[in-house]
C-alpha cells in the first residue's frame, strides 16, 4: 500500500551525504522482508522456472564480486581467454560444449537466454544478409517472448505456427512455412525451435526439423539458406540428465546456436546465461571498438567475470552425477504435484511433461479456472492450448514446474489448498451461481454510466478486503457474480427535486458491510464506503456525482469525518476529460485526464490506470507571498505519440498513473496581483511554453495566469483551422465555500449508520451544491455556469 501516497514514479532527492551502516541495513532488512523465503510456507513458486541458487555458486559469485572482471569480449577462441575469470568462461564452455554434444564452438555467457537468443538471431540475420536474402523467422506460437522480442529489435520478420494437440512443431509444419516462404520470395530462413517450452516442458522434433531445412538447403543450394537456433532455456539443464539419448542439441549437424539457462535448472543465480554458436558464424557481428582496439561479438558488452567463476564452480561441485540426482528428484516432485491435482479434482486432464519437470493440468469444472488468491499464492499462469486429448479445441491449462526447492510443508499445504479451491468452484456451478446472470438492475446499471469507479460490479474477494491483512493486493477485484453478492436495491421513495429515489448495495440487510452503499435519483448519486475501501481510497470515503445539462459533470468528496475535501468539475471529451478541481485551500486544473479500468487477463481481477497530460495545481498558504513554482515535473513529450494507457497483459501485476507534466505553485491567501503563467515557468526546465493533450482541445498548449481572484486558464488548440481557446478559470472562495455550506456526515464507522440518514444526507447535499456550487466565477471548456 506504500504506493498510493504518490501513486507513480518521481524522482526523490539524491542523498548529500552517506548513511550510516545501520540505517543501510535496516532498510535492506526491510526489503529483503518482502521477498518470500524459500521455504515460506505462504508462497510457493510452482509456476516459474525457479529454483534456489547452488551455494557453491552464491559463495563464488560474491567473493569474485570484489575482483570486479570485465569478461568483454568472447573468449573460445585459440590463443584468448588465457587467464583469471576468462579463462573460467572459456573452460565452462567447453564443459557445456561436450554436455551438448558439440565439436568445437564458439560462444559466451549472457545475463539470460533472451540475450542469448537475440544474439544468435543477430548472427544468422547478418550471415543471411551478406548474400542478400530476404530474411523470415519461424517459431511456434508458445515459443519464449524473446523471440519475438529479438525480432522486433533486429527488424526480421516472424511467423508464428499455431501448436497442434502435441503442443510442439511438427518437421511437416516447419516445413510448409519454408514452402511458404520461398513462394514469397524469402530465402533466408531462419527457424527458432524449443527445447523445453516454459509452459509445458515438451520438446520440438530439432533433429527432424533441422535434418528438413539441411536437406531443403542441399537441394536448392546457393538459393536458400537455412539457420536453426534452438532455445533450450528450460531443457537445457534437465534434458541431458533425465533424456540423455534426446536429440536437440548440437549432435544434429543442422543445429546452429543454442540458448540455454543456467539461472533456470542448473542453479547459477540471476543473471547467467549462454549462447553456443558454431565455428565461423560469430565474425558476422564481430564489431572493433574504436577506442580499445578490443573486438566485441556480444550484445551487451561489458559482462560480469564474477559470474563465469560462479558458474565453472557450480558446474564443476555438482557435475553429471549431482545435476542427474537433481533432475531425478525434481520429476518425483512433478508427480507428487500431478497426484495432488489428481486428488483434488479426479476429473481433471493432465500432461506430464515425458522428460521434465512440469505437469500441465486442465480442470473439470465450468470454465477450468483457479481463484486468483490461489494463482497468486503459488505464482500460477493459465494459458489456453488445444486439448491432446479430446478434438484439439482451446481448453484452459495452469502448468506445475517441479524445482528443488519446495518443501514437504509447502507441497502439502498446495495439496490442501489446491483440493479447497477446486470444491468451491465446484460448488459454485451447482448452486447456479456464476451462472452468468447479470449482477445489476437497471438502476445501477444506468449508475455506472456516470462513473469511472468500477466498485459497483467488483469486489475484494472475501477475506481479502482488508488492507491490512497479509496478502491483500491493491487490485484483487472479483466479479461480484463468482462471489455470488449480487447487488440490490430498492424504490426508497420521491426524491425532494422530483422523480424515484432508489438506494443499493450488495445487501441491503447490511448496507455498509462490503465496498459500498449507493443513492440514486435522475439529479444525481451518492455512495458510503465501507472501512476498507476508504483506506483504499485516494480521493475520501463518500462520493457524489451531480449530473448537469450538457457535458459537464461534477464529482463531490467527503473525508471519512463527512467534511469537504474537494469538488471535480468535470468537462467531458471524447477521450477523457478535462477537470478543474476544488479544494479548500487549493484549484487544481488537470488537462486531458483519463481513467480506465481493465479486466487483467487470464484472472477475475481488475486493476487501473489513470493517465493525465497536464496537471496544475495552485494551493494557498498563510502571508502575502507572491506565486512561485515549487514543483515543475516534465515526464513526457506530448508532441511524440505514445499510448494513453498501459497495455493489458501489464495490468496483470500493475496499476499506473502517469503525468506528462506536473505544475504545482504556492501563493499567499492575502496576495494581491497577477502572475503570468509563461512568466512563472519560464525559469523552469519546462519553459515558457506548456504544450498538452487536451479532452475538449486535442493537441494544445496551455496559457493563463493566477491572480488574487483565483486561477484562470486557456488552451488554444494547435491544429488547423484553430478555434477560440478552451477556458478553465475557478475563484478562490468557492472551495472554502462549499466546506462551509455542504452537510456533513460522519462515516468513519458505517456500521452505526441507518439507510434513512445516507438519504437525507444526500438530499440536503444535492440542495446545498445547486445554489452554492455553480458561481458565476467558474467556467470550465467554454461554458461558463
Amino acid at each position: 500500500m506504500g504506493d498510493l501516497n504518490i501513486g507513480w514514479a518521481v524522482p526523490t532527492e539524491f542523498p548529500e551525504t552517506g548513511w550510516s551502516l545501520d540505517s543501510i541495513d535496516q532498510h535492506l532488512k526491510q526489503a529483503r522482508a518482502e521477498i518470500p523465503a524459500w521455504d515460506d510456507p505462504e508462497q510457493t513458486r510452482l509456476g516459474f522456472a525457479m529454483a534456489a541458487p547452488h551455494p557453491e555458486a552464491v559463495r563464488v559469485l560474491g567473493d569474485w564480486a570484489a575482483v570486479n572482471t570485465n569478461n568483454v569480449g568472447v573468449h573460445t577462441r585459440f590463443g584468448e581467454g588465457k587467464g583469471g575469470t576468462r579463462r573460467l568462461e572459456k573452460e565452462a564452455l567447453a564443459v557445456l560444449a561436450s554436455l551438448y554434444r558439440a565439436g568445437a564452438i564458439d560462444g559466451h555467457l549472457t545475463s539470460g537466454a533472451s540475450e542469448a537468443t537475440l544474439a544468435a538471431l543477430r548472427i544468422a540475420r547478418n550471415l543471411l544478409r551478406t548474400e542478400g536474402h530476404q530474411i523470415r523467422v519461424v517459431a511456434s506460437d508458445l515459443c519464449h517472448a524473446s523471440v519475438a522480442k529479438a525480432a522486433e529489435i533486429l527488424d526480421i520478420d516472424l511467423v508464428r505456427l499455431s501448436p497442434g494437440p502435441k503442443w510442439t512443431l511438427t518437421r511437416e509444419q516447419v516445413r510448409q512455412a519454408a514452402d511458404e516462404a520461398i513462394a514469397a520470395g524469402v530465402t533466408g530462413i531462419i527457424v527458432v525451435a524449443t527445447a523445453g517450452y516454459y509452459n509445458s516442458g515438451f520438446a520440438d522434433p530439432v533433429d527432424e526439423i533441422a535434418a528438413d531445412l539441411r536437406d531443403l538447403a542441399f537441394q536448392r543450394p546457393g538459393q536458400v539458406r537455412c539457420f536453426v537456433h534452438v532455445d533450450a532455456a528450460h531443457g537445457g539443464f534437465v534434458f541431458p540428465f533425465t533424456a540423455p539419448d534426446l536429440p536437440f542439441d548440437f549432435r544434429s549437424p543442422g543445429v546452429h546456436s543454442m540458448a540455454v539457462d543456467p539461472h533456470k535448472a542448473g542453479l547459477m543465480p540471476y543473471s547467467c546465461g549462454a549462447l553456443l554458436v558454431r565455428k565461423g558464424l560469430l565474425e558476422h557481428v564481430t564489431r572493433i571498438d574504436p577506442h580499445t582496439r578490443i573486438p566485441d561479438e556480444t550484445v551487451l558488452g561489458s559482462r560480469p567475470g564474477a559470474t563465469a567463476a560462479a558458474l565453472w564452480a557450480t558446474l564443476h561441485t555438482l557435475g553429471r552425477t549431482g545435476y542427474t540426482d537433481l533432475t531425478t528428484r525434481c520429476l518425483e516432485l512433478r508427480d507428487r504435484l500431478a497426484a495432488a491435482v489428481r486428488t483434488a479434482d479426479p476429473d481433471a486432464l493432465l500432461v506430464p511433461a515425458p522428460h521434465a519437470p512440469v505437469v500441465s493440468a486442465a480442470f473439470s469444472h465450468r470454465g477450468g479456472r483457479l481463484p486468483p488468491e490461489l494463482c497468486e499464492r503459488y505464482r500460477l499462469v493459465p494459458l489456453t492450448l488445444p486439448d491432446p486429448h479430446g478434438d484439439g479445441g482451446p481448453r484452459l491449462f495452469y502448468h506445475f514446474y517441479a524445482s528443488d526447492s519446495p518443501t514437504d510443508p509447502q507441497i502439502t499445504n498446495f495439496a490442501r489448498h489446491l483440493a479447497e479451491a477446486t470444491a468451491r468452484a465446484r460448488a459454485t456451478v451447482s448452486d447456479g451461481r456464476g451462472s452468468g446472470r447479470s449482477i445489476t438492475s437497471e438502476v445501477v446499471a444506468d449508475t455506472r454510466t456516470h462513473t469511472d469507479c468500477f466498485r459497483h460490479f467488483v469486489v475484494h474477494p472475501e477475506g481479502r478486503r482488508d488492507p491490512q491483512v497479509p496478502g491483500y493486493s491493491f487490485h484483487t477485484f472479483t466479479h461480484r457474480s463468482a462471489t455470488g453478492e449480487q447487488m440490490q436495491d430498492i424504490r426508497w421513495g420521491q426524491a425532494r427535486a422530483g422523480g424515484d429515489l432508489w438506494v443499493y448495495a450488495p445487501d441491503l440487510k447490511n448496507p455498509f458491510a462490503n465496498e459500498l452503499m449507493g443513492v440514486r435519483t435522475e439529479h444525481y448519486f451518492l455512495e458510503v464506503l465501507d472501512p476498507h475501501q476508504q483506506q483504499l481510497s485516494l480521493v475520501g470515503a463518500i462520493h457524489a456525482t451531480m449530473l448537469l445539462p450538457g457535458s459537464l459533470r461534477v464529482l463531490l468528496n467527503f473525508e471519512p469525518d463527512g467534511t469537504f475535501r474537494s469538488a471535480e468539475y468535470k468537462a467531458l471529451g471524447e477521450h477523457g476529460t478535462d477537470e478543474l478541481q476544488i479544494f479548500p485551500d487549493a484549484v487544481t486544473a488537470k488537462i486531458g485526464k483519463n481513467a480506465a479500468g481493465f479486466l487483467r487477463p487470464g484472472s477475475d481481477d481488475y486493476s487501473f490506470s489513470i493517465d493525465t497530460s497536464a496537471e496544475i495545481s495552485v494551493h494557498r498558504t498563510d502571508g502575502t507571498s507572491a506565486p512561485v513554482v515549487l514543483t515543475a515535473r516534465h515526464n513526457a513529450d506530448v508532441l511524440l505519440p505514445r499510448r494513453r494507457h498501459l497495455r493489458r497483459e501489464q495490468f496483470r501485476r500493475f496499476p499506473n498513473r502517469f503525468f506528462d507534466t506536473e505544475l504545482e505553485i504556492a501563493a499567499g491567501r492575502t496576495w494581491t496581483g497577477t502572475a503570468y503563467l509563461a512568466e512563472l515557468l519560464a525559469p523552469t526546465g519546462i519553459g515558457t511554453v506548456l504544450a498538452a493533450r487536451s479532452a475538449t482541445a486535442g493537441l494544445c498548449t496551455v496559457d493563463g495566469r493566477v491572480s488574487d481572484s483565483g486561477l484562470h486558464l486557456a488552451l488554444t488548440a494547435l491544429s488547423e483551422p484553430r478555434t477560440e481557446a478552451v477556458e478553465l478559470s475557478a475563484p478562490w472562495d468557492l472551495g472554502r465555500c462549499l466546506h462551509d455550506a455542504l452537510p456533513r456526515l460522519d462515516v468513519r464507522d458505517p456500521v452505526l449508520l441507518g439507510i434513512e440518514q445516507v438519504v437525507d444526507f444526500a438530499e440536503r447535499a444535492h440542495e446545498v451544491f445547486t445554489r452554492e456550487g455553480l458561481p458565476a466565477g467558474l467556467v470550465i471548456a467554454g461554458a461558463g455556469q
